[in-house]
């Protein structure tokens, strides 16, 4: 099950730019630094062709994993690049100085990123689809992207071979954060997501 049409595409992309958008505005509170992120692009591709724009071979990075139950189930995925991850950890200033990725107060505060970020995307896209999804308590990966991505993403599919990716532009006090946001919707979701964007589609066209 594919979205094929670029209108709809667009819609989706415009659905996440409104979740980047409140992201950035709570992580620039959360952290007192300007904070810019929106996505140029989003995609609606199979597991395999997933993993392959999520995965950066041969590269160190992070992965914050974020369970969502209710009508919009599935999981978020927020990524992050190594050097990324530790110029966050450095922009919390003294709060979080002389601490590395391995620390564990870091690694809480990128999990509270990552739950910022993956919530702020999952409210928008529940607000479109005017279903209910709750974010559990975030988990956080730290090893070779080729390591954990496509495992994460095989088990977690719950039975869908779609894939939503968010391609994400952050910036963090000017710096480019490298990194990627990706939702693995179960079939209901899925299903949920696209009878909202066909809905959708026929009023612009009505309208149009």
């Amino acid at each position: 099950m594919t979205i094929a049409s670029s209108v709809q595409l667009d819609m989706l992309n415009e659905v996440g730019n409104i979740g980047a958008g409140n992201a950035a505005t709570s992580l620039s509170i959360l952290m007192d630094r300007k904070v810019i992120m929106h996505l140029p692009w989003t995609r609606v591709c199979s597991i395999e062709e997933g993993c392959s724009i999520l995965s950066r071979v041969g590269e160190v990075g992070i992965c914050v994993e974020v369970r969502v139950e209710g009508n919009l189930s599935g999981t978020m995925l927020l990524t992050l690049t190594e050097d990324s991850a530790a110029h966050i950890i450095s922009s919390f200033g003294t709060m979080l100085e002389g601490k590395t990725l391995v620390d564990d107060l870091a690694q809480s505060a990128l999990m509270e990123v990552g739950n910022i970020v993956t919530g702020s995307f999952i409210t928008a896209i529940s607000n479109f689809v005017g279903e209910t999804g709750m974010s559990t308590p975030p988990i956080l990966l730290y090893d070779y992207f080729d390591a954990f991505i496509c495992n994460t993403v095989i088990a977690r599919t719950e039975g869908s071979d779609v894939v939503l990716v968010f391609k994400t532009e952050l910036e963090v006090d000017g710096k480019a954060i490298f990194g990627d946001l990706a939702f693995l919707p179960s079939p209901e979701a899925f299903r949920a997501i696209t009878k909202k964007l066909d809905v959708a589609e026929g009023m612009v066209e009505v309208n149009g």
